[in-house]
């Protein structure tokens, strides 16, 4: 199977396109591998900031009971009422 002059001349450039395509997808592929784990970081990342938002608002709606209970206490009145007589 010999290739004539005319022949390769139509062949080699449509090689060299076609490693330049494999290439191209190639990359594709690991540049879209890359974008889907800096996504799912940030997503992490999101979730993580809702939890801790979250425990923080829990933890300051107890920091203000337990200030509102602090105000209420009377310095010298106690809590205990003796009905015993």
């Amino acid at each position: 199977m010999s290739l004539k002059l005319v022949e390769l001349q139509v062949a080699l450039p449509k090689t060299h396109e076609l490693g330049k395509w494999q290439e191209h997808m190639q990359q594709y592929g690991q540049l879209a591998q890359q974008q889907l784990a800096t996504e799912m970081k940030k997503q992490d990342e999101r979730i993580r900031q809702q939890v801790t938002k979250a425990e923080q608002s829990e933890r300051s709606k107890w920091k203000k009971q337990s200030e509102k209970k602090e105000k209420n206490k009377h310095p010298y009145k106690g809590t205990h009422i003796d009905f015993t007589g």
